[in-house]
């Protein structure tokens, strides 16, 4: 494969300059550097585009107010911080179950929901909850005892554990972005 500078020189009038001339091959050197710098630097902005490259990390966590309040000084690898700035670029809204699930499987959890509703006559059975009250403003969040997040080459960072244990991301993002009306309960163990 020929290098840059050799492409340059090809790129010469071949009858009206010498490409092989000092001073002038000296210039035709630092113009391929130059470019071979720009093609690298156009590389690492164009990582820097999707978040889920890793690349830019920094700028995405201060453009989206990361890490989220109730996580200030909880120690999250790079893979988990980068699964926060994708979930909350595509956690735009919504409060349906559906959405819910999905995001909290953007953060790396699975989860089912259990909602609970007023006893009516006709329809309870005796042995039912009532569950009057504030009872249909709440909602379980039904997550695994123990969540685990695995290290993992290309996403993870020096000084990152090869495993970490825990729900406080899950617990911090769905409890911003439940209804205001909503009273979130976490259960953890079987779903």
């Amino acid at each position: 494969m020929t290098s840059l500078a050799d492409q340059l020189r090809l790129l010469l009038p071949p009858v009206s300059y010498d490409g092989t001339a000092p001073n002038l091959s000296a210039a035709i050197e630092a113009e391929a550097n130059a470019l071979s710098l720009a093609d690298a630097g156009s590389d690492a902005v164009y990582g820097a585009i999707f978040p889920d490259t890793g690349e830019g990390l920094a700028d995405w966590e201060r453009v989206l107010a990361l890490p989220d309040p109730c996580l200030l000084g909880v120690s999250q690898s790079v893979g988990q911080r980068v699964q926060a700035v994708v979930s909350k670029l595509q956690s735009r809204g919504g409060q349906s179950k559906s959405f819910f699930i999905a995001l909290a499987k953007s953060l790396g959890y699975n989860i089912t929901i259990t909602t609970f509703r007023p006893a009516r006559a006709g329809i309870a059975r005796a042995g039912d909850p009532i569950n009057g009250g504030d009872w249909n403003f709440t909602w379980r969040i039904n997550a695994p005892a123990v969540t685990t997040s695995h290290a993992k080459v290309g996403a993870s960072g020096a000084g990152d554990p090869l495993t970490a244990w825990g729900n406080k991301a899950l617990e911090c993002r769905l409890s911003q972005m439940k209804p205001a009306e909503s009273i979130l309960l976490f259960g953890y163990g079987d779903l």
